[in-house]
């Protein structure tokens, strides 16, 4: 039930960012991926307020089926959409999950006033009631996994798989494939980390798995579409696969390094997220447009 709640708040608040751009997600990401740095950065902001990289790809093939958009510049967008699909986890991992009845009283009292006024109003006040919803679901979750014969069953799970990185990796790998939610994985981790349940290696071994298994939307969405789209499904598939096995080498210094980023597990866990992403993104950048090539996109 938690995890339903996280869903629909999540799909809820994206309706209504949607719903306040008067201009579209479309219109924007055509006008704004001009060039490389403007694309990512475009990326990073239109998926931090979508809180969804999954749609930001499905928005992207829907543009290259029209010819509206280049895939060297798609793939850039999505570069950004990996840093920007952080942002949840940034947000609920600060102390406001206590907050949702809060949110939801001021989101319907705003709902009444832009019925009485401005449309946008009304959409702010479900944007809020959906946040409320996040936070609400994730507090079901911890509360779920504090259950006694939960709380042993996931022990034993974790137990099993010990630190093995790569088992934690796969398992990330299929939750997200299956759910189509990386967020949603990630809020299942940080409910598990409220309650003491998972190590900061698993966690993180969690979210390189969650990455890859994302992709799996965008090979969805371009399954009856033109060449154009699957290079850009591989594309993503091979940039994200490709920053998971340049860190294995150096995982356990990246765990040192993030243990020195907070005191909290949870904001430890939201750190390796974003920082990962980032330092991804920074080793594809000078060798960015042979890799365009490499996969058969555009000319550099």
């Amino acid at each position: 039930m938690g995890l339903f709640l996280f869903l629909i708040g999540l799909e809820g608040s994206k309706k209504g960012v949607e719903s306040i751009s008067s201009a579209g997600f479309e219109s924007i990401l055509h006008k704004l991926a001009s060039n490389l740095p403007s694309s990512i950065f475009t990326g990073i902001i239109v998926t931090a307020i979508l809180q969804s990289s999954s749609a930001v790809s499905i928005v992207l093939i829907s543009l290259l089926e029209s010819g509206l958009i280049s895939v060297k510049s798609a793939l850039a967008i999505l570069l950004g959409a990996n840093i920007g699909t952080t942002f949840t986890v940034q947000l609920i991992s600060f102390p406001v999950l206590n907050t949702y009845p809060y949110l939801i009283i001021l989101g319907l009292f705003l709902i009444i006033l832009g019925c009485l006024t401005f449309n946008k109003i009304k959409m702010l006040g479900f944007i809020l009631i959906s946040f409320g919803i996040i936070f609400a679901g994730l507090n079901m979750m911890s509360a779920f996994f504090q259950r006694e014969e939960v709380a042993v069953f996931i022990k034993y799970l974790l137990i099993k798989s010990g630190n093995n990185v790569l088992l934690n990796i796969l398992l990330g790998m299929m939750i997200t494939a299956v759910i189509q939610s990386s967020s949603a994985v990630t809020g299942i981790t940080v409910s598990l980390a409220v309650v003491n349940l998972i190590t900061l290696p698993a966690a993180i071994a969690i979210a390189l798995g969650s990455n890859i298994g994302t992709c799996i939307t965008a090979y969805l969405a371009s399954i009856n579409c033109e060449r154009e789209a699957k290079i850009l499904a591989n594309g993503h598939f091979i940039f994200n696969i490709i920053g998971v096995v340049l860190l294995l080498p150096v995982f356990d210094k990246f765990v040192y390094f993030i243990n020195l980023t907070s005191t909290s597990l949870i904001r430890q866990i939201a750190n390796a997220h974003t920082i990962f992403n980032i330092f991804n993104l920074f080793v594809f950048l000078p060798v960015f447009n042979s890799f365009v090539r490499l996969i058969g996109g555009e000319k550099g």
